[in-house]
């Protein structure tokens, strides 16, 4: 475990945050197998099928996702504080908790599939496809929330690494699944959905199960569940839980348009998304580690150091993005062409390539929305992380809409940019304020 609140901040945060970058281009791997193999090899409407069920698998995930941000911020402090026996049963209590809550949502979200999907004006040729891949992959919710908790505390430890481990066996696993579903046994969309499954299955008992045995090992005895924690971890998790609940809903609206343009409209656009996930990885990921530093660093009692944190996060991230942009700007119907084979309209290609070119060179402004809202969510202070990421939301969707008049299609890459200007002058306004350095979230002692 990872003591963050020593030596200088650019060096830990870079040793911390390369397993967790590599991690997450794996889990981007991992993701755009699925579209690559649906695309290359069952065509470009199993393609648009897949990416038109993200943003609603997106709404469950980014529940666990925000219960775990929570539980991180919680065990992040205590860890800090040095307080190893309410750390211990911080995580017992956080892995029990999200695992009852991802059962309820996976009976939800297997219930009201259909609904949803038919929502998304899903055009009719790619309709059952995409029930299909839905419904698969809301059963193995489960699974997917136990792997992110798991993940969510080795990091709050500043151990970094040990996901990475289970992710690189997760991802050769789906990999392998989805061309023996996919290309041998021609399952289609639903092959891509049960390798999904079958590989976060795996990967979230092994993670569980080597958390479970490390935690044990700590002396102090903790209890199996406490509410006071629960608690604190609630005051966290449940805005954080709302703020991308209606970030996920915001995205199904602007899904809702981009599926009124058609299936190649849909096949290019989902194509960019899974890009341009690999850039915008590092960007989080640099974020999460920027949070986890806050956070010790601020159960220590080292005031100082969150703002170090910050720059280190903020200058590494603006010398990637700029090479991206010089990626994307050389090679980006290359990069479309991964996705799909030579029967693909131009219409695929020139979506897929505009969006990710306006997309990435919008990034900048990304960088200091994540990293300033990053030093608020280590911090507990919600207010700021919630209330700017929403109006970020609530700016793009209102601007997707209003602009499809005057830009068309094209409405829907402006709107990713200009809601990411608008939350960084935001995220700088919260942090210069200081008030994220007043937040009181748990009792010490």
């Amino acid at each position: 475990m990872r003591d963050m609140t020593q030596g200088k901040a650019l060096p830990v945060i870079v040793s911390f945050a390369l397993p967790m970058i590599v991690s997450g281009m794996l889990q981007q791997c991992y993701n755009i197998a699925d579209s690559v193999i649906a695309g290359q090899f069952a065509g470009v409407d199993a393609l648009a099928a897949v990416g038109v069920s993200n943003p609603i698998t997106g709404l469950f995930v980014s529940l666990g996702t925000g219960a775990g941000m929570g539980a991180s911020v919680v065990i992040s402090q205590l860890f800090g504080a040095k307080q190893m026996k309410q750390m211990k049963t911080s995580v017992y209590t956080a892995i029990l908790s999200i695992f009852v809550m991802s059962l309820v949502l996976m009976l939800v979200g297997a219930g009201f599939s259909s609904a949803l999907t038919r929502l998304m004006n899903t055009p009719d040729n790619i309709y059952e496809d995409a029930l299909a891949y839905l419904q698969i992959y809301m059963w193995g919710l489960p699974f997917l929330f136990l792997y992110n908790i798991a993940n969510a505390v080795f990091n709050a430890l500043g151990e970094s690494k040990k996901p990475l481990y289970f992710l690189i066996f997760s991802t050769i696993l789906n990999i392998g699944l989805d061309l023996l579903f996919v290309a041998k046994f021609h399952w289609g969309v639903a092959g891509v959905a049960w390798a999904t499954f079958i590989a976060q299955g795996l990967a979230a008992v092994l993670a569980v199960s080597v958390l479970l045995l490390k935690i044990r090992k700590i002396p102090e005895k903790g209890r199996i569940f406490d509410g006071g924690l629960l608690g604190g971890m609630s005051r966290v998790g449940i805005p954080t839980m709302f703020q991308m609940a209606v970030v996920s809903i915001g995205n199904l609206f602007v899904q809702a348009l981009v599926n009124s343009y058609g299936s190649d409209f849909i096949a290019g656009y989902s194509a960019a998304l899974k890009i341009n996930g690999f850039f915008t990885v590092v960007i989080t990921t640099l974020g999460s580690a920027v949070a986890t530093f806050t956070a010790q660093n601020i159960g220590a009692e080292k005031m100082d150091r969150p703002g170090q944190g910050l720059r280190a996060g903020m200058s590494i991230n603006f010398i990637y993005v700029a090479l991206a942009v010089i990626l994307v700007f050389t090679l980006g119907e290359e990069l479309i062409g991964l996705f799909v084979d030579d029967s693909a309209s131009a219409q695929v290609y020139d979506t897929g390539v505009s969006y990710l070119r306006v997309v990435v060179c919008s990034s900048f402004f990304f960088i200091i929305l994540n990293n300033t809202c990053a030093v608020s969510r280590g911090a507990g202070y919600m207010i700021a992380f919630t209330s700017t990421t929403l109006v970020d939301l609530v700016v793009r969707v209102v601007t997707a809409y209003a602009l499809s008049g005057v830009l068309g299609s094209a409405s829907v890459y402006w709107s990713v940019g200009i809601g990411w200007l608008v939350g960084a002058v935001m995220g700088v306004a919260f942090y210069k304020s200081g008030k994220w350095k007043q937040v009181q979230l748990l009792k010490k002692g």
